[in-house]
Formats: structure tokens, sequence, C-alpha cells
């Protein structure tokens, strides 16, 4: 296990950031200052760690509880960072290990059409367009099986999407993606799955009613309960045709 810096270790950078300079008061500010990067690092630390408990599903109170402070207090100093997280970030933490094969690629995607259209952030509606890219999910299956044409559904959020002056190198996830992808496992739950796949990002999507992807599904007559019942039958013909 790595070992942090040791006295001796501390004592040798302060005494370079010194250089020549043998006067004690000279090192004393020195190493105030050495002090100061370091509270600085684990502040970084910290927050990256909240970062990942909150993708993770730990709630404020939980983090909270854990820091010894308030929830209100966690939320407060860390609540900013969270918005910073990327898709590499969650898969780091863990937040992908039930995901699908084609779940994963689906994020991918979703983080390409971001770029291409150069937002900020990875939203919602490029998660569904990544869902769209692909006709041969049980997500697209369970759009398709509802008399919609997923093609005209991609049509409609295409002229929707909103574009932007270009992309950060790092692309968060945005808000309305955290919250489609945290319904995403509630619908696993809902459904006695033991995987994330499209179905449940689709469905996670459904749970937001006013953003433009929930909207735009929801105008194409792709409503929560029906979605369901579509991806339970779509699932129970795939389990049928690879048994027969």
């Amino acid at each position: 296990m790595p070992e942090l810096p040791d006295l001796a270790e501390l004592l040798s950078i302060v005494e370079a950031r010194s250089a020549d300079d043998t006067d004690a008061l000279t090192r004393l500010t020195v190493a105030e200052g050495v002090l100061s990067d370091l509270r600085q690092v684990g502040d970084r630390l910290l927050g990256y760690l909240v970062e990942l408990a909150r993708a993770e599903g730990c709630s404020w109170a939980d983090i909270g509880d854990h820091l010894g402070i308030s929830r209100q207090a966690a939320q407060q100093r860390y609540g900013r960072r969270w918005s910073s997280l990327t898709i590499a970030d969650l898969a780091r933490s863990g937040a992908f290990e039930r995901y699908t094969g084609r779940a994963k690629e689906t994020l991918e995607r979703a983080e390409a059409h971001a770029r291409r259209l150069g937002r900020a952030a990875i939203e919602a509606g490029h998660v569904l367009l990544g869902i769209l890219d692909d006709p041969n999910t049980l997500a697209v299956r369970a759009i398709a099986a509802q008399d919609t044409d997923p093609a005209a559904v991609r049509e409609g959020l295409e002229r929707r999407l909103p574009t932007g002056p270009g992309s950060p190198a790092a692309l968060s996830v945005g808000a309305d993606a955290r919250r489609a992808l945290a319904a995403a496992l509630t619908e696993t739950a809902e459904l006695r799955h033991n995987y994330i796949g499209t179905e449940h990002m689709l469905l996670g999507l459904l749970h937001d009613k006013s953003g433009t992807a929930g909207k735009l599904l929801w105008e194409h007559g792709i409503a929560l309960e029906p979605t369901r019942a579509a991806v339970r039958a779509e699932l129970e013909a795939f389990l049928r045709a690879r048994e027969s």
C-alpha cells in the first residue's frame, strides 16, 4: 500500500522551496504553503470521492453522516462538484458494473452526440440518441412494438436538441441524464432484473415528462407502464427464441 509522505519527505520539500534561504521564519512561511497545498489536495480527494459516492446512489444524508456534518452542509460544500462527473469518472466508480455491453456503448454514443452538437454536458436527449442508434436493442424494439417509428422519434429529437459553441475536453454528465440513469436503476429493481440494459435506460428517460427526451417519447405515445409491458414481452420473446 502506498505510504503518505513522512516528516522527513515534507521537510525536504520545505528545504527545496526555501532554496538557499536558511532563515527559520522563511522556512516557517514555506511550510505553511506546503500545508495549504496538502489541504487543497486532500479537499479535492474528498470532493472526488463524494462525487463517486453520489454516482453510486448514496444520499446527501448518508454522506453527511459519514463526514460528521449535516445533509445540508454536505450538499452545500460538495454539491457543485457532483455536476463535474464524467462518464469515465462514473465508470471508475463502478457505477456501470451491471450495465450490459450495449448499454455502455449507448453511453459512449451519447457522449459522441453531445460533442457533435457542441454541448458542455451529456444530456438526456443525447442518451436517447445513443439508444436509437442501435435498432437491435430491446429498447428500440420496445418502442417499435408500440406502433411508433423509432426513426420518427429520432427525427423529432434531432430537431429539438440545442447546439452549442463547442464541447470541453472532459464532458460532464448533465443533471437530466444523471436523473435518467438513476431512474434506470430503479426500473431494474422494479422489473427484478440483475443487469441494466438499454431498455432500463429508456424507462429511466420516461420518468421525466418535462425533459426534452421524456416529453418527446410521451408525445409519441411511449408511456411508462406500456413500455414496461413491452419490455417484458420483448424479453420473454428473446428468451423463448434463445431456448428454441
